[in-house]
């Protein structure tokens, strides 16, 4: 298709005209197309990886809430495309993931660079630690860390208070995406089925997408595969970005002047 950006020229757009020119910007796939600019008003409406993917935004939420994979922030958009385009095995959207490793942590890289406001406090240092781990082959060591760093930050970016444990968090995670700004939800919807229900000493079957409670409980190395491993650090790098960004718009919001 011929690319065309329905923000061109406009100073100014509202809720409605924003979602409706980012279901344009969705069809734009930088494979096909002509390089392009990702439009001024894009991280409005969509998370900046998504752009160029050519994946809607219907897919890329059944994506989420059916494997479990993290999509707002990594990614690389030629991921995303991939992963939509698999089959929709489970085993095969993990396949996609393991063999485009390289790029994904590259970008995970980049995420945790960009992590570096003073309300972060020690998350940046651990997602830093998951990185280098993962730098030198130990990608179940990574992923075991990413997923105890990532649990206080699940809490923190979907504002939860952490006495109403992980039915509070999941109740955020189930959530469909809103009509204002429904990229925002896609950032919670892997933890769903992160916390799917497992309890080891009932013989529960093991989940097939990544969970949580078998990794800390029982720690099966064939359940905590390569390609799980993948997504535990995307989740880790994922939840620290929009941390970062949130702590940006609160702290600008916070010392504006009068």
């Amino acid at each position: 298709m011929s690319y065309s950006d329905p923000s061109a020229g406009r100073m100014s757009m509202s809720i409605g005209a924003l979602l409706d020119a980012a279901r344009t910007w969705d069809l734009y796939d930088n494979s096909i197309d002509q390089p392009h600019p990702m439009p001024w008003f894009y991280t409005g409406a969509r998370y900046e990886n998504w752009w160029g993917s050519g994946v809607k935004f219907d897919q890329l939420h059944g994506l989420v809430k059916e494997h479990g994979i993290p999509v707002a922030w990594v990614p690389p958009a030629d991921v995303l495309r991939l992963l939509v385009a698999a089959p929709d095995s489970h085993d095969a959207k993990l396949d996609v993931l393991v063999a485009a490793e390289a790029d994904i942590r590259q970008l995970c890289h980049q995420r945790v660079t960009e992590s570096d406001h003073d309300w972060l406090e020690d998350y940046p240092r651990t997602a830093r630690l998951v990185m280098a781990a993962w730098d030198d082959g130990h990608v179940q060591a990574a992923a075991c860390l990413a997923l105890a760093g990532a649990e206080d930050l699940m809490f923190r970016v979907a504002r939860v208070d952490r006495s109403k444990n992980y039915h509070g968090l999941t109740e955020e995670a189930r959530r469909e995406p809103s009509d204002w700004l429904p990229h925002l939800q896609l950032l919670l919807t892997p933890i769903n089925t992160l916390f799917t229900s497992y309890f080891a000493h009932k013989n529960d079957p093991i989940p097939a997408n990544l969970s949580r409670h078998a990794v800390l409980h029982t720690l099966p190395l064939d359940h905590l595969n390569h390609g799980h491993s993948i997504v535990a650090i995307m989740l880790l790098i994922s939840l620290l970005r929009q941390a970062q960004q949130d702590a940006m718009e609160s702290s600008e919001e916070w010392f504006e002047p009068e």
